[in-house]
């Protein structure tokens, strides 16, 4: 991603099974999604006040989407569930 314009700067085919694997999942609970992945890590940084989004990856469990957000606070990091419907 470029980020000084928000596109894609890039695109590679995938072609390792594993990655394609959890690119099909990420598809799929974006698809599901009706809260952004911004949205999502927004709430995960306000409900952890101090603490900065790192890293964000869609996932469904029990067949609903929801989000893993990775957040850095004092030097640690940690993972947390925002739901996305």
């Amino acid at each position: 991603m470029d980020p000084v314009t928000g596109g894609v700067a890039k695109a590679e085919q995938i072609t390792d099974s594993e990655d394609l694997k959890a690119a099909t999942a990420q598809r799929a609970a974006v698809g599901k999604a009706t809260v952004t992945l911004l949205a999502a890590a927004q709430g995960a940084v306000q409900a952890n006040r101090g603490s900065r989004a790192v890293s964000i990856l869609p996932d469904l469990k029990d067949g609903h989407p929801v989000a893993q957000v990775t957040l850095l606070q004092a030097g640690a990091f940690t993972t947390v569930s925002e739901k996305l419907d």
